[in-house]
């Protein structure tokens, strides 16, 4: 799987792409620093995580795409 660019190092969200998983991987800034271990960014993410009952529309869509949830790692191919 090739990793996707996304502008400002993730902070640029596609808002017309709500269905876009790999934005979730690869560009959301909150979710990638989460899964590497950041504290500050897994409390935020978990905040959101139990606000919107599964994360948000790239989380969801990454969860369907992938099988796993915003805050898992995926396997290694």
């Amino acid at each position: 799987m090739r990793e996707k660019k996304y502008g400002w190092k993730g902070w640029k969200m596609p808002i017309l792409h709500l269905n876009d998983p790999d934005y979730c991987e690869f560009g959301c800034p909150i979710c990638r620093n989460a899964r590497k271990g950041n504290q500050l960014a897994r409390y935020i993410q978990a905040i959101e995580m139990t606000l919107t009952f599964g994360g948000c529309w790239w989380g969801r869509a990454r969860e369907r795409k992938y099988g796993v949830k915003p805050n898992e790692t995926l396997l290694s191919e």
